[in-house]
């Protein structure tokens, strides 16, 4: 294995990642748009959207599980394939019964992609540069971010909605001709599947505090706008900005600090600057706090998914697959629940107190990361190799 982590292989991973988190970004705030030309009411366009999640949550054990037993490529070529299918499908959409199926497909397809893909940047480094590799790997969703979503609505506006869904299906199709072209693993032996295959029961810690942290963000993507609505704070779009362009510079240099120092000296300042995030958003004012805000969050994530994703395949040895499954269900699991949640306390208390709780999970989770720090030695994998 080549202790430089920007090989051929990699690079393209790193395209195949960008060109599909593309895709579904430049798709992300024209879809909403787009359903509303067929009068649907706001939950059920709500409902048709969150049908791709769903997909994606369910699919996932079942991608890790297959992976492990006949390797990366197939299941990453299978999800783009989807995807691409989803895609351009949507010019020919005349009801919503079409949607939602192709919304369907396309969470099944990003569901198997997602996490076989994470798992793949983990195995093309040197153990000791894992957190790294993933770091720089996830850069390429960070990019995408940065960029998708004000493409499509230029492109919406400008040329039409058929023009965002043909240019999303192109980026599909990049995706996948990368795929075509990463190295192929032996096919081994499928392990029967049952709950234990399915789920890596040993990443629980880690996959604990990835759902705990998701819950905050799923606080921003739902509640964000409505906050700065009422609370005169300016265009929303600016946090997401400033949040994806921070986490770019970030995710890498989180990865590379978790390999050196180990991942829960890295993952617990990561919780504490994702609560001071969620604390400046509930007493925020004024525009700039709302900004400042960003950052914190921006930091709070660099510092906690890469290492977390990272720590769970220290764990996997043979099963490294249902390992990056689990964490991303974990992920997605916490994104649904904190709507829910945080939803039923804004409710009751306002939007202050919703983000005062948010805090409060993540703190939790700090709390319960010293928690698993005491109870047992560090493993190995939080001590830098004297390789390096």
């Amino acid at each position: 294995m080549p202790d430089r982590i920007w090989t051929r292989r990699f690079f393209l991973l790193w395209l195949v990642g960008f060109f599909s988190y593309a895709s579904v970004y430049l798709l992300m705030p024209v879809l909403p748009l787009y359903l509303a030309r067929f009068e649907a009411t706001t939950t059920a366009i709500g409902a048709l959207i969150g049908l791709s999640s769903m997909a994606a949550l369910f699919s996932r054990p079942f991608a890790g599980w297959l992976s492990d037993g006949y390797g990366r490529r197939p299941l990453i070529i299978t999800g783009l394939l989807a995807m691409f299918a989803s895609t351009i499908g949507l010019p020919f959409v005349t009801g919503v019964i079409l949607f939602g199926m192709l919304r369907i497909l396309a969470g099944i397809g990003f569901g198997s992609l997602t996490a076989t893909a994470n798992t793949l940047a983990g195995e093309m480094a040197p153990p000791y540069r894992r957190g790294e590799a993933i770091g720089l790997y996830t850069m390429a969703g960070s990019t995408a971010l940065a960029l998708g979503p004000l493409a499509g609505l230029y492109l919406a506006r400008i040329w039409g909605y058929e023009a965002a869904f043909w240019v999303a299906t192109g980026l599909a199709g990049l995706a996948l001709g990368c795929s075509f072209s990463l190295e192929a693993r032996e096919r081994e032996p499928l392990a029967p599947m049952s709950v234990r295959t399915l789920i890596f029961w040993p990443a629980r810690g880690p996959a604990t505090l990835l759902l705990l942290h998701s819950m905050t963000y799923a606080s921003l993507v739902i509640f964000l706008p409505l906050l700065a609505r009422d609370r005169n704070l300016g265009n929303p779009g600016l946090f997401f900005t400033i949040y994806a362009l921070v986490l770019v510079v970030l995710r890498g240099i989180a990865g590379r600090l978790s390999d050196r120092f180990g991942r829960a000296a890295i993952i617990g300042p990561g919780l504490v600057c994702g609560a001071i995030s969620m604390l400046v958003l509930a007493g925020a004012a004024v525009r700039w706090q709302m900004l400042a805000a960003a950052v914190f969050f921006s930091v709070g994530m660099a510092f906690v998914q890469p290492p977390s994703l990272a720590w769970a395949l220290d764990l996997a040895a043979g099963r490294r697959g249902t390992a990056m499954a689990t964490m991303v269900a974990a992920q997605d699991m916490g994104i649904a629940l904190g709507g829910l949640v945080l939803g039923l306390v804004g409710a009751r208390g306002g939007f202050g107190t919703l983000f005062v709780a948010a805090a409060g999970l993540v703190l939790v989770g700090a709390a319960g990361l010293v928690v698993m720090r005491m109870s047992r030695t560090p493993p190995p994998w939080e001590k830098p190799s004297s390789g390096r």
